[in-house]
């Protein structure tokens, strides 16, 4: 690993455990404008939940503290966890604990992992891919998971002009080293893994957070949101342009 690799992971390791090592996460006061996002995460646990089986191995790539506890659950699966985080692990295993899940956290590097090759039927992910190495992570994510198996993440894009100046304006929320995902990484994807699926989420329905708090923003988000799946399906350049992205990448060629 190069000194600067290595000062990467020092400072992605620092920002989470003071992020998640305090009273109140840092991301509160913003969490609500996620909403607008419903539709991305319906989305990924679909995906999840289709691609899962009884008894599967499954890894929660960067897992934080384990907050979507009862989903994970829900997957009756042999549930693993990795985070560089000791902090956000630390949670992770009180509140697995607390609810008899016997989930199996633990510290670690998700570049180069400790697991086996082919170890995994599944990887999951939420917002991790775009604090690695791309290469490194893509490399890692094919040699961990079985030649069956797949890989979903969902995972903020960054082209979208508007959502980066929010970025600019707000930069104390995130790690100084993490990078929103372009095109160019996620052609990457395609070097590792024989199957790659991008759907995205977030153009016009960006638009519903000026409706929050009224009584059209239900009404709002979900027009907009069917513009979206409309328009993005026709126009395929402005895809880049949404907030986030749903990758499921399979068939690894590692």
């Amino acid at each position: 690993m190069s000194i600067q690799q290595s000062a990467i992971k020092t400072r992605e390791r620092e920002f989470h455990n003071m992020r998640f090592g305090a009273v109140e996460d840092s991301r509160a006061k913003v969490r609500k404008y996620y909403s607008v996002l419903e539709d991305a995460r319906i989305c990924y646990k679909s995906l999840i939940a289709a691609n899962v089986f009884h008894g599967a191995r499954v890894l929660e790539y960067g897992c934080g503290t384990g907050e979507d506890l009862e989903f994970s659950r829900s997957l009756d699966c042999d549930f693993y966890g990795i985070d560089i985080s000791p902090e956000a692990i630390k949670k992770a295993v009180a509140r697995a604990e607390a609810a008899g899940f016997p989930a199996r956290y633990a510290v670690g590097d998700a570049e180069s992992t400790n697991f086996d090759c082919g170890f995994f039927d599944l990887v999951m992910g939420k917002a991790i891919i775009h604090h690695l190495d791309i290469d490194k992570a893509m490399a890692e994510l094919g040699r961990i998971t079985k030649s069956t198996g797949c890989c979903i993440f969902i995972e903020p894009l960054g082209h979208n002009p508007i959502v980066n100046l929010f970025r600019l304006l707000t930069p104390t929320l995130r790690s100084p080293d993490e990078h929103p995902l372009r095109e160019r990484d996620i052609q990457i994807l395609g070097r590792y893994f024989r199957g790659v699926e991008v759907s995205y989420f977030g153009f016009f329905s960006l638009a519903a957070i000026a409706f929050r708090g009224t009584r059209w923003c239900d009404i709002a988000f979900n027009r907009l949101s069917q513009l979206d799946r409309l328009f993005l399906k026709r126009f395929h350049w402005f895809r880049k342009y949404s907030w986030y992205s749903v990758i499921k990448v399979s068939c690894p060629l590692t």
